[in-house]
């Protein structure tokens, strides 16, 4: 490896760091610039410089090494401090400093209170600077990074156009939902607004990330993240019915032996097949394709029913057997017994049955005195 600077000119006493899949090895370049390393043939691999005089942006990487000779150029090293103000010149706190070249960043981070934000050793050369921080639109300039480079950026404070549709996803395609609540949070912003036709449109501080979350009776929404910039920007936020089972039989009086169909439905009335059905937290079957079953009520009593789908179970209901014979309570009266709404009738057969006596008495005597 031949480490060279601008010019061109070997660079000696600087450490060569060769890295690979699964190893690493250095060395030290003489007066010429040049060092040898061994490394694995047929590797590939990256090599870097570690000196106090030249740096290197980015690791140079060989592939499918062999003996060879290679070149690493290096620059002088350098580094800048970027200041971020307000358009009063007041200092920002978490400002986002990036310094890029060739569409690559080299170095990036935040500004903290009242200190600016400084690179780690960089080349000396042409920079694209940025700095954005949320509420403020981005500001972008050229920078030339020398040995210490100093600069100060200001930002502009800025809003842009937030329009948010909320929708139930659970259709195809999924349809508005009307009279909805919003909430959108920020570090530095916080809103609830309500929807009559299932929109919204509000001003919103620029190049900031919001939670989006939507509240409606009945549903349950999941949180939107959405990240606006400096232009206008629409967000859709879905949500769906909560989820729950309902089960409703056809009749909820049955006699005993006899069957009852069984329905399950969803939050959307729809029905759900597969739904474990349950008789006093006993399962007893599975609904079919229209989310039905059949049960059999067996015994004179209150039966309780309810369905689950693994996820959530339904609200029990109630059905009862009977039996109509046992209701009506029917038997036939005794022969002999008189009824009970005919007074008097026990007296008139006494006098019968006497009269009767009589008359057979008075006859027997006849008969003895013709004889």
């Amino acid at each position: 490896v031949s480490v060279v600077n601008q010019t061109g000119a070997g660079v000696g006493d600087a450490t060569v760091i060769a890295t690979w899949d699964g190893g690493e090895a250095t060395g030290t370049t003489a007066s010429n610039g040049k060092v040898f390393i061994d490394v694995p043939n047929g590797a590939d691999v990256e090599l870097d410089v570690d000196d106090d005089r030249y740096v290197r942006n980015r690791r140079l990487s060989i592939s499918d090494a062999d003996e060879r000779e290679i070149e690493l150029p290096v620059v002088p090293q350098g580094t800048a401090t970027v200041t971020v103000t307000d358009s009063d010149g007041q200092p920002l706190s978490d400002a986002t400093v990036r310094l890029r070249q060739d569409d690559e960043t080299v170095a990036s981070g935040e500004t903290d209170g009242n200190r600016a934000f400084r690179t780690d050793a960089i080349e000396r050369g042409e920079y694209r600077l940025s700095a954005v921080k949320p509420g403020f639109f981005r500001n972008e300039t050229d920078l030339t990074v020398g040995l210490e480079t100093e600069a100060t950026v200001a930002l502009q404070r800025g809003r842009v156009t937030l329009d948010i549709e909320v929708v139930d996803d659970h259709f195809e395609p999924p349809r508005t939902l009307t009279e909805v609540r919003v909430r959108i949070g920020a570090d530095n912003f916080d809103a609830n607004v309500s929807t009559s036709d299932g929109t919204a449109s509000l001003n919103v501080p620029a190049n900031t990330r919001y939670r989006i979350v939507a509240t409606k009776d009945g549903y349950e929404s999941t949180p939107n993240v959405q990240t606006v910039r400096e232009a206008s920007a629409s967000v859709i936020v879905a949500a769906q019915r909560i989820h729950e089972l309902t089960v409703t039989t056809s009749n909820d009086r049955v006699i005993v032996g006899e069957t009852t169909r069984i329905e399950v439905t969803n939050a959307y009335g729809e029905p759900v097949q597969g739904a474990r059905v349950r008789i006093d937290g006993e399962g007893v079957g599975e609904t079919d394709d229209r989310g039905e079953m059949t049960i059999e009520i067996e015994t004179v009593d209150e039966r309780t029913i309810d369905a689950t789908d693994g996820q959530v179970d339904s609200e029990p209901i109630t059905v009862t057997g009977f039996d109509p014979d046992a209701e009506t309570g029917t038997s036939e009266p005794t022969p002999t017994e008189a009824p009970a709404e005919t007074p008097g009738f026990g007296v008139v057969v006494t006098v019968v049955a006497l009269a009767f006596a009589f008359a057979v008495r008075a006859a027997r005597q006849r008969r003895r005195s013709v004889e």
